[in-house]
């Protein structure tokens, strides 16, 4: 089996722990992280992927929590350069 590609991370905020101009949310409001290596995320043949995840993983989340939550759901994509990570102590 190779080396893992991606980590995938959900935090839901509860309600009224964030807000939209000074008011407090109602509505549940994911932070999805994903964190893989940066080559994926500037593979030539694959020139939006950025875009394309950040799509896909809120789609992932409306499907799951409702439509009412797309408007709150916030994606982060975190590129990690060659050699700044490691899998069973080897770096990668």
């Amino acid at each position: 089996m190779g080396a893992p590609v991606a980590v995938v991370e959900l935090f839901g905020i509860p309600e009224h722990r964030w807000g939209t101009a000074g008011i407090p949310g109602e509505a549940p409001a994911p932070v999805i992280t994903l964190n893989l290596r940066e080559g994926a995320l500037t593979h030539p043949r694959i020139p939006d992927a950025p875009a394309r995840l950040i799509k896909s993983l809120t789609e992932a989340a409306v499907t799951v929590l409702g439509e009412a939550a797309r408007q709150h759901v916030t994606v982060l994509i975190v590129g990690v350069p060659a050699g700044r990570s490691g899998v069973g102590g080897d770096v990668v």
